[in-house]
């Protein structure tokens, strides 16, 4: 349903974007463009405040931190064999992740962490109190030396699913990011659990 909206909205603002361009338009041939060199006077009238038509579109920085760069789906899947990270994450080193705060039932997965390309995006896995609820990352701290993650299950909707299938009470393992001001690069990540 996201990915609808988001495809007819663009489509509506690629056609009223084609529409303005177009300087045969009798609205293009009504505006009138006044320089002002150091020997004329600007005119006294004030200028028109711009229309939505003509305030750009703002862009995500050509460099710097990416202003979305996770867009809240977080990459890695858990396949059959445990984890599994596409292309453009790479797998932080062990030594690098302390997962010593963590219970019991996140040995497995707790020492593993991914970073994106853009070196912003950090994600871990969390674990959801049952198979239908979530989990979340929250960044805690952050500082030159360490990235401090707190990992907490989400509450499950009361009724259980929509669809009314059966909601699991188990852990269950689940990707999520988080953004960090500045690239991870050799920082420490230290992960927790909370509420």
């Amino acid at each position: 349903m996201r990915a609808l909206l988001t495809t007819v909205t663009a489509a509506l603002a690629l056609g009223l974007l084609a529409g303005c361009g177009d300087a045969s338009s009798p609205a293009a041939a009504d505006q009138t463009t006044t320089t002002t060199t150091s020997e004329e006077r600007p005119s006294k009238t004030p200028p028109e405040p711009p229309t939505p038509s003509d305030v750009a579109t703002p862009r995500p920085p050509s460099s710097g931190k990416p202003q979305d760069p996770s867009d809240g789906e977080p990459k890695v899947t858990i396949g059959p064999d445990g984890p599994v990270a596409p292309p453009g994450l790479t797998e932080v080193p062990v030594s690098q992740v302390d997962a010593s705060a963590l219970p019991e039932y996140y040995r497995e997965y707790g020492d593993k962490a991914w970073v994106h390309e853009d070196g912003f995006t950090l994600e871990v896995i969390a674990f959801a109190s049952s198979g239908c609820s979530g989990a979340e990352a929250v960044l805690i701290d952050q500082s030159a030396d360490a990235v401090k993650i707190m990992l907490r299950p989400l509450d499950q909707t009361p009724g259980g699913r929509p669809d009314d299938s059966i909601c699991t009470s188990v852990m269950t393992p689940k990707p999520v990011a988080v953004t960090l001001d500045q690239p991870l690069r050799d920082r420490k990540v230290l992960l927790s659990t909370g509420r």
